[in-house]
């Protein structure tokens, strides 16, 4: 870094020698020298802070001040680090040297900052000092770089609980909350517990085990800041998407969709979870507001978790109230978490003691035993268990001693973990956080460490039971925070002075800085809907310190946000403007050098604004916008630039230009078309071929000459990729007829690191067997007798087959012993002609936890064997199966009764109301 910015800074006053600064030429010429002492100043800063939080700054009200000034100081030095970077990195690229005057005299004016800073940065070090906080910088230096990887590993555990095992403690409540829901006298439960006692947990099993015998299901999550629309839009869409489609388009008024829902389930018998219900009454009553029908004549049953007895009483629930863990189920509860390679053996002797006394302070509270637990599970040192023993005692709180015990946790923090865990204050209550969006943010952010893999950084968050993280059929990674975790980062959050909007952020902001509290360094404003008044007619308070903007799903922001409300903000990192109305960007983003996540998804935007092409330092730009967007050839100006989403058809060559770009993710529906000659301007096949670091990339062939040129090897340079889409398009070639699908090209097979692999209409080669590491597979009209040896796939964890309009039954080595070791779920869509499900040997797919058959009409026999499937949760036979099959499935049937006998947990949802 700093060669580049004597290059690009002090060459340039050698060659220029304007006259303009000549008498303050000192300031440039030291520029370089400057930048490099206020990097290594900061670095020594980041470890006083350590220090500090390691003491944990509740003590002295001087440390704590000191703490508002030092990351006052280090954001501002970060902010200027950057933007030198940011310009070094132009100034040093040949299309860019030709800037002249006003280019040095940025510089200089950027040497003037630096100086300045540099005195801060100074006085708040002699300080931290005085304080004796940071006296041995140097040492703690040495001694982190040396023990920075044991670190890592201490932090990492090797997995989480197995995913066959059972709930510790909730079985004996699942029942009782199953007999409540048979009983017809209540049609509303409710389940009644102080936080982080399991509430949402002992639902969630409830509602898995028993939505399969309701024609209709629906899981909302309510929380205290709800918004009405967005509650009826999410049970419209989970009870019906036609109705949810009637709903969303007709753009009607909330009391008209309240009708239209409470019209369509009024005579279906139905199961609604109501999660974490603060208040039953808010402007009127919940249920009725949602259009949920509870009279004589409803057949629905609606369940409801709340910290609130008041709640209950209010919806006229019978409740159920939450009775913490059993001292013999903490127990098995804290073992799991701590000592998980034990093999149920529990604690090992010289912890054993300690260890129970830990249990007992977390008062059997599930959430404290799991986190308390998850911190130790990487040490076996008697020193370290007692001291968190030591700390535990020391809670506080008798009201509410989960969220001290909580604190404990996020205090053994790393630095970098402590800010990716309080950034996750800024996403709403119960949201499903995309895990892949939410890295970019915390790299936007600069919180990963440059050595650090930023995906185990989550991993470490998730073993420590801060953070859960699953994975969907897709294998598409989400994330959740629990809502008594969410008050703990919100609470850090303005310890720390993050800012975020609750009832009226502005107020809030201006209230606190006139105080004297300290600098806003984020603002987020998700979390109240806002108008288009707020953005017009309204400013944010110091809007040069703000990093992260996120306006995200306030629809009634539309049209164009005005410039006024942007203007100040140069050293913005996240800009989500997602799920709002806006149909444009006004021209001053453009100069938000340090921009590096922009976030147009859903919105009204149909071609991509011209100011974008300044943002140099973008690396994540998402326009998966209703309209199909139009790249201009002006992208291979974002060197930056990782990933790019969108509904694209067709991509300027430009792109293969981006020699940073790793992910190409085409959305919705749509496959790229690559051009088949040398159209003007077009991505072709060849251009694709030449991007050697793409990680994934969806496309589709529609011409002879490009499958036999993928057939001589023109994608071989793609020895990264990870994901793989293609789409055979060629005119007469979709597989009416066996003979009709062409052959995926041998060449592919050099891809030996693909992870993820979707093809259509393509017959599946032999070679497929040999991806070790293909975790994702989704076949698309393959007819059976090209299916090869899938069951040897060793890491197979998805396996998804749609539409094959002639196979009448699968490969019977599909059920063989040791055949599909890691397989998790496998989904058989539109198998019209199917009539037998392979029987199941032992061992085989011993993973297996959902299986899903779906429109597979003819099907007769499902083969012996499934209930050997020991972690098998769910079987889901949608619109599948003739009269005799679906007998003996339905509750009480004679295979039913087969299954249940040896897998009790197993669910077994036929849904054959559709049919």
């Amino acid at each position: 870094m700093a060669s580049i910015l004597a290059e690009a800074v002090v060459g340039k006053v050698c060659e220029m020698a304007v006259q303009q600064v000549a008498n303050e030429v000192s300031i440039v010429w030291n520029f370089t020298e400057d930048f490099e002492w206020l990097k290594n100043q900061i670095e020594q800063t980041n470890y006083f802070l350590n220090e500090a939080d390691e003491k944990n700054t509740r003590q002295k009200e001087s440390v704590k001040t000191w703490l508002h000034r030092v990351r006052d100081v280090a954001w501002e030095a970060e902010d200027i680090l950057q933007i030198c970077a940011v310009d070094s990195m132009y100034a040093t690229n040949p299309q860019f040297c030709s800037l002249g005057c006003s280019q040095l005299i940025r510089r200089h004016k950027m040497g003037r900052r630096i100086q300045k800073i540099k005195a801060q940065v100074s006085s708040v070090i002699e300080e931290g000092n005085r304080l004796n906080i940071g006296h041995s910088v140097v040492s703690r230096i040495e001694e982190a770089e040396s023990s920075s990887s044991s670190q890592r590993r201490q932090l990492k555990r090797l997995s989480l609980l197995p995913s066959d095992s059972k709930p510790v403690g909730i079985q004996s409540k699942i029942d009782s909350m199953v007999n409540l829901l048979e009983n017809p006298q209540f049609p509303i439960i409710a389940v009644v517990g102080m936080g982080g006692m399991g509430k949402t947990y002992l639902l969630q099993h409830v509602y898995d085990a028993q939505k399969g015998r309701y024609e209709k299901s629906a899981w909302l999550s309510v929380s205290q800041f709800y918004s009405l629309s967005k509650l009826l839009s999410d049970l419209a869409f989970k009870l019906d998407e036609n109705l949810s489609r009637r709903i969303k388009e007709s753009g009607i008024s909330e009391e008209v969709a309240a009708e239209e829902i409470h019209s369509f389930i009024q005579e279906k018998r139905c199961l609604i979870v109501l999660d974490d219900v603060w208040r039953a009454t808010r402007e009127g009553d919940l249920l009725t507001r949602l259009g949920i029908p509870t009279g004589a004549n409803s057949q629905c049953k609606i369940l409801v978790s709340t910290r609130s007895r008041e709640v209950c009483v209010n919806l006229h629930a019978k409740i159920y109230e939450m009775e913490s863990l059993t001292e013999e189920d903490s127990w098995k509860l804290f073992c799991a978490y701590a000592f998980p390679q034990s093999d149920g053996n529990g604690a090992p002797e010289y912890l054993k003691e300690v260890a129970m006394n830990i249990v007992k302070e977390c008062g059997k509270l599930p959430l404290a035993i799991k986190t308390t637990a998850a911190s130790l599970a990487n040490t076996t040192r008697p020193g370290e268990w007692q001291s968190k023993f030591d700390k535990l005692k020391k809670v506080s709180n008798p009201n509410d001693p989960v969220m001290d015990i909580l604190r404990l946790s996020y205090d053994s923090l790393p630095a970098h973990l402590k800010a990716c865990f309080a950034y996750l204050s800024f996403f709403p209550e119960d949201e499903q956080i995309e895990c892949e969006y939410l890295i970019y943010l915390w790299l936007g952010e600069g919180f990963i460490p440059e050595k650090e893999n930023p995906w185990d950084c989550l991993d470490q968050l998730a073993n420590l039971c801060l953070v859960e993280v699953w994975e969907n059929i897709s294998l598409t990674k989400y994330c959740k925070i629990h809502d008594l975790l969410l008050d703990l980062a919100i609470l850090i959050s303005r310890e720390n002075n993050f800012a975020f909007g609750v009832e009226d952020a502005f107020c809030e902001l201006r209230s606190v800085n006139n105080r004297g509290g300290g600098r806003w360094c984020r603002l987020f404003l998700a979390k109240k809907d806002i108008d288009e008044r707020a953005t017009s007619e309204r400013r944010p308070v110091s809007p040069t310190l703000v990093r992260t903007l996120s306006l995200s799903c306030n629809t009634k922001i539309g049209g164009n946000i005005p410039a006024m409300f942007f203007r100040g903000m140069r050293v913005l990192r996240v800009l989500d403007l997602s799920y709002t109305n806006i149909s444009t960007l006004p021209a001053c983003v453009g100069k938000m050098k340090l921009l590096r996540v922009l976030n147009l998804m859903e919105t009204k935007i149909k071609m991509l604004p011209k100011c974008v092409r300044h943002l140099r330092s973008l690396t994540y730009l998402n326009v998966s916008t209703e309209a199909t967007i139009q790249i201009p050839k002006w992208i291979s100006e974002l060197r930056c630039l990782q990933h790019l989403k969108g509904s694209f058809e067709r991509l300027p060559k430009e792109i293969s230009k981006l020699e940073s770009l790793r992910t190409l993710r085409i959305s919705g529906g749509c496959w790229l078309s690559l051009s088949v000659e040398e159209e003007e301007g077009v991505l072709r096949l060849e251009d694709v071929g030449k991007m050697s670091e793409i990680e994934e990339i969806k496309f589709e062939v529609s011409d002879e000459a490009q499958l036999k040129r993928m057939e001589e090897g023109i994608l071989a340079p793609l020895e990264k990729l990870r994901r793989l889409m293609v789409n055979n398009a060629i005119d007469g070639m979709q597989g009416e007829s066996e003979s009709d699908l062409p052959q995926f090209p041998e060449r592919m097979s050099a891809m030996r690191d693909l992870e993820h692999l979707v093809l259509w209409d393509f017959a599946v080669p032999s070679w497929i067997c040999c991806l070790a590491n293909l975790t994702y597979l989704f076949l698309y009209n393959c007819d059976c007798s090209n299916y090869p040896e899938l069951q040897a796939l060793p890491n197979l964890v998805s396996l998804t087959l749609w539409v094959n309009k002639r196979c009448r039954e699968l490969p019977k080595a599909f059920g063989k012993s040791g055949g599909f070791p890691h397989l998790r779920f496998f989904v058989m869509q539109d198998f019209p002609e199917l009539e037998e499900f392979p029987e199941m040997e032992d061992g085989a797919m011993a993973c297996l936890e959902k299986l899903e058959l779906r429109r597979c009409e003819k099907l007769n026999k499902v083969g012996d064997g499934l209930e050997r499937l020991k972690r098998l949760k769910e079987i889901n036979l949608w619109r599948s199966g003739i009269d005799e099959l679906r007998e003996t499935l339905k509750e009480g049937g004679i295979y039913w009764k087969r299954i249940k006998a040896i897998n009790p947990h197993i669910t077994v949802g036929h849904n054959f109301f559709d049919i």
